[in-house]
């Protein structure tokens, strides 16, 4: 049984008089199904300026053993090196600069439709000889009529297999393209893929195995069809609960973003480097995004400015992507906002010197979406295109996300011709690309292969059981008053209500099906809504299951409302399941955290009327603020973020008690508006002007001050024990041990 440590409140560490003095609050969590995971010594990257007398922060690139040089890595690179060698001094400067180039797949599909544009593919390999595209045909919504939602297996094969044909026909020197694609949480772009809870929900389980199979399943699935690039995981932090992203996240801390982090890219890569060896099917290459300190913009919107003191940017927003590289992550996408008043695209001092020469990251490093041009047009540090491009490679950039017309690779050719751009550093860029390229095999087997075994495992009744699990560890219990949960199965009558009650769209959130999400539910091929969940978990009982809808987002309805309340006074109990709709990225931009008020003035007409208690499930992208007053008065609540196609069965298993909800906060939910932005590691001086509406590491504990808490559930106990440890010691390597569990901890 393994655990993971977690201090509460590491603001209260600090130097004295040449010692370390510990004060800090450790949760440790113990049950029959514990939370699987390593215990991971991390003092030294979360609090690096506790070891380092400099001014100037760095990081020992401690590289895990699988990671070292050995007789086979180093036969391995003799002979990419030489191939690579090789295949450089027959390329020309198009051919280079096309390496550099990727375009996303509008760029060759006819007009809303998934089908290829072959006098266009033709035209931009012959042309441009580019080297990557990206992207679903179907990101922005249906196609062909509204006929095609999402691309099957075999149409994705076809379509890899086409552009796969024609970049090598095109290309002088027979180079493979390499495709990317966004599979954020299981390949959600691909027809039946698996979807599993967003990173938040992951993170919530506190479960490093768990992280490493989703990246198992989701490289399984993605490279199936032929995509060896997924563009994941993000390895930002949670912090600005504003942002539109933050769902995408591991929650707020450093160590929980960099352990989740690197357990998802163990499973993304099968525990493959790509520096030093081949990484082979049913593997791909990752990519660590966005680099760095993207996630905390000041005004919450995305892609927005932001102001971060350096030490904070080391302390807490680079340690995840530090255990990134660590763990072998092949490419790095960038920030796509700026930092303390410099683009990140355009900042050298990180791109370069912090990233490439400090973490010796060896990879390829990609732009986001059209952040070199938009040097010019959004950030307007640049005159023009050409400077654009000039600035973006001196920062470090080797690969540029165009993506939608041919100005990189037009610009760029003639500023190698005139002298601006030397040679030598297209040259720089592209060995990393054909690196990446030969490592994964492109080289020999560039094409889909339609015998593929994985390909019969996409949607697998285990990949959706294994999906089930996370939620049933990712799922939160904050409130519990008077043991309302679990409720009977003896029980008469329950309501089930909410615009997501019913609803797989919202159980999904951004990034599924779409870019913005699924149209509506009929875009699934299975999934288990809420109430669904309940249906079959009370299936074999006497308990009447009710469903009203109760309110719409975004409009009020009095007769839905009406109709929801009255309902309530009748049941037993009452399931109110509010949150909010799907979005990413610029689109989710709100300018108000509260809950929208339809749903609000749901959960108060429920209160005011409902006849049994009434449980809170909360399905949400980010913590939208509800009146605390309300929460008081909930019976119970659940906080299940964005559960996915499988969310429905294990909240409804957790209400009746036949899973318990092991799940902890991996972020602060504020009470209030003005509370935004502070996390759980604050200053002292914040803790006495705030207080969230449920905390970070939050799990529902009955009141009073005992160090040893039991609430039960189901027929398995779990105990938190909380314990206060206060000593000053020297360096060394100490053995702690509370009640009958003993860790081992090295302070330096």
């Amino acid at each position: 049984m393994e655990f993971l440590f977690l201090p509460i409140d590491e603001q209260n560490q600090q130097r004295d008089s040449g010692n370390l003095v510990l004060c800090m609050s450790w949760v440790i969590v113990v049950g029959i199904e514990s939370l699987q995971s390593e215990i991971r010594e991390h003092h030294r990257m979360n609090h690096p300026e506790l070891f380092k007398k400099s001014s100037q922060i760095k990081f020992d690139r401690q590289l895990p053993l699988k990671h070292q040089p050995n007789q086979s890595s180093i036969k391995y690179k003799i002979d990419r090196d030489r191939f690579v060698n090789n295949l450089l001094r027959k390329m020309s400067i198009t051919e280079k600069i096309g390496q550099m180039t990727q375009l996303d797949i509008g760029t060759i599909t006819k007009p809303n439709s998934a089908s290829l544009n072959y006098t266009q593919l033709d035209y931009l390999t012959k042309t441009f000889n580019i080297g990557s595209f990206l992207n679903s045909p179907v990101s922005q919504g249906t196609v062909d009529n509204g006929t095609i939602y999402t691309l099957n297996t075999t149409t994705w094969m076809n379509l890899i297999k086409d552009i796969q044909t024609y970049s090598i026909k095109n290309s002088p020197n027979k180079i493979p393209m390499i495709y990317g694609l966004d599979s954020v949480h299981g390949a959600n772009y691909i027809h039946k893929g698996t979807l599993f809870p967003h990173n938040t929900g992951l993170a919530a389980t506190f479960n490093p195995a768990l992280a490493t199979k989703v990246g198992s399943v989701t490289a399984k699935d993605t490279t199936a069809v032929g995509i060896p690039w997924i563009f994941a995981p993000v390895l930002d932090l949670g912090i600005n609960p504003l942002w539109s992203r933050i769902y995408e996240t591991f929650g707020e801390d450093p160590h929980v973003a960099a352990t989740m982090g690197s357990a998802v890219i163990r499973g993304l890569q099968g525990n493959q480097d790509p520096f030093n060896g081949h990484i082979e099917s049913p593997y791909g290459v990752g990519s660590a995004k966005h680099f760095f300190g993207y996630s905390n913009p000041k005004s919450g919107k995305d892609r927005t400015p932001a102001w971060i003191p350096e030490i904070m940017m080391r302390r807490y927003f680079l340690p995840s992507f530090a255990a990134g590289v660590n763990e072998g992550i092949g490419t790095v996408m960038v920030n796509s906002g700026e930092i303390n008043g410099r683009p990140m695209h355009a900042t050298r001092k990180y791109l370069t010197d912090l990233l490439q020469d400090e973490l010796e990251f060896e990879g390829v490093i990609v732009t986001d979406w059209e952040d070199i041009i938009k040097l010019c047009y959004f950030h307007h540090i640049a005159s023009n295109p050409y400077e654009a491009i000039s600035i973006a490679l001196d920062a470090g950039i080797d690969m540029s996300m165009v993506p939608s017309d041919t100005s990189f690779p037009t610009y760029l050719r003639e500023m190698v011709l005139a002298g601006i751009v030397p040679e030598h550093r297209l040259d720089r860029s592209v060995r990393k690309i054909l690196n990446l390229k030969y490592s994964l095999g492109l080289f020999k087997n560039p094409f889909p292969d339609p015998n593929n075994p994985y390909l019969k495992t996409v949607g697998s009744a285990e990949d959706r059981a294994l999906a089930a699990s996370i939620v049933e560890e990712s799922i939160v219990l904050l409130q519990n008053h008077n043991n309302t949960l679990p409720l009977s199965k003896t029980i008469g009558s329950i309501l089930v209500t909410g615009p997501s009650a019913n609803n797989l769209t919202n159980l999904n959130g951004g990034w599924s099906i779409h870019w913005q999400g699924a149209l509506n539910d009929s875009e699934f091929p299975f999934g288990t809504t809420i109430l669904k969940g309940f249906k079959q978990t009370l299936n074999n009982t006497q308990v009447k299951v009710e469903y009203k809808v109760g309110a719409m987002f975004g409009s009020s309805n009095e007769p839905l409302l009406k109709e929801a309340a009255d309902a309530s006074s009748t049941a037993d109990a009452t399931i109110v399941v509010i949150g909010e709709l799907p979005e990413a990225e610029t689109p989710g931009d709100i300018n108000d955290l509260t809950m929208d008020p339809s749903n609000t003035a749901l959960l108060e007409a429920i209160l005011d009327n409902a006849k049994g208690p009434v449980i809170l499930v909360i399905v949400e992208s980010r913590p939208r603020v509800i009146d605390p007053k309300l929460v008081a008065r909930c019976s119970a609540v659940l906080m299940a973020f964005l559960p996915g196609s499988e969310g429905g069965k294990p909240i409804a298993d957790i209400v009746f008690g036949n899973v318990n909800p092991s799940g902890r906060m991996p972020l602060t939910y504020p009470a209030y508006t003005g509370d935004i932005g502070v996390t759980y590691f604050h200053k002292f001086s914040e803790s006495l002007a705030t207080s969230p509406l449920f905390e970070f590491g939050q799990v529902d504990l009955e009141p009073g001050n005992s160090t040893f808490v039991k609430f039960r559930l189901a027929l398995a106990d779990f105990s938190y024990i909380s314990e206060d440890l206060m000593v000053t010691i020297d360096s060394g390597l100490f053995q702690i041990a509370i009640g009958t569990i003993q860790m081992n901890l090295i302070l330096e």
